[in-house]
């Protein structure tokens, strides 16, 4: 379960269900990270046979299983009755996996609360966990994943605006990240060829490979690293989270690379590795 600031979904939202009885014509599942009614453990939703492939089924139960999650697209809320209708064959397969990932990420973002909330000193239990930091963590963010990759690379500055956030807690929580979280990043590569012929070719060289560095602010998880091999030949080195933007990253620093031999009438090649 993961804590959600609503009681119930929203109309057009995916969400992780458990399924808890399944009937010839409609399947009854629990929302496990909305609260619904006050008389209920959770929020619950109902699939109707019809919504449960667009196939013809002759046995409901060999699409669905109870104890099973699954991914479900919601159709319409009451949330006066507590209804909640919902679909499963209207869910593709990307639309499923981009799910399941985020639901990961929002499952590790309340391990990390918890944590906090089990730390010696640290007086409060997660729903004020939430309230105090969780919640106001994600208004920065669209994602559980931006926000929890955001905590481990920027959690210094996101947590000092946070109004009640002590020193303690703020040092306690950067801690938890810190050792908890990775953030997975993609690197391309390749060979400078780079030579100039003048006197002071060499100064030419370090001037060209500098500006090319400058095309980023190095971060944690955005680098750009440029090591002399033997000449004419340097290694360049772009670590990123994704390979759109190291692709970015590669060409801006090459084109910085190519303006310098066009300026002092150089020779300059890239091979990729």
């Amino acid at each position: 379960m993961v804590k959600s600031r609503a009681k119930f979904p929203k109309d057009g939202e995916f969400v992780i269900a458990k399924v808890t009885e399944v009937q010839k014509q409609y399947v009854y599942v629990d929302l496990v990270d909305y609260e619904g009614l006050y008389s209920e453990e959770t929020a619950r939703g109902m699939i109707h046979i019809s919504e449960i492939s667009s196939r013809w089924i002759k046995n409901i139960r060999n699409f669905v299983r109870i104890g099973q999650r699954i991914v479900l697209r919601v159709l319409r809320v009451d949330p006066e009755k507590g209804h909640v209708d919902m679909s499963l064959r209207r869910v593709n397969s990307a639309q499923k996996e981009i799910r399941l990932k985020e639901w990961k990420y929002a499952v590790k973002y309340e391990n990390l609360l918890q944590f906090l909330t089990e730390t010696e000193g640290v007086n409060m239990n997660l729903d004020e966990a939430y309230e105090l930091i969780g919640f106001p963590v994600l208004d920065f963010f669209d994602t559980y994943q931006e926000a929890i990759e955001n905590l481990k690379e920027h959690g210094e500055e996101i947590l000092s605006n946070l109004e009640g956030v002590t020193d303690e807690i703020r040092t306690v929580l950067l801690k938890i990240v810190d050792e908890n979280v990775e953030i997975s990043t993609v690197s391309i590569s390749g060979k400078v060829k780079l030579s100039f012929n003048s006197e002071n070719g060499i100064e030419q060289i370090k001037e060209s490979l500098i500006e090319a560095l400058k095309v980023i602010d190095s971060e944690l998880t955005r680098n750009i690293t440029i090591n002399y091999l033997a000449a004419p030949f340097y290694r360049l080195e772009v670590i990123t989270k994704d390979y759109l933007d190291a692709e970015n990253i590669l060409s801006d620093a090459l084109d910085i690379i190519e303006q310098k031999t066009g300026q002092y009438n150089g020779t300059f090649e890239f091979i990729r590795d």
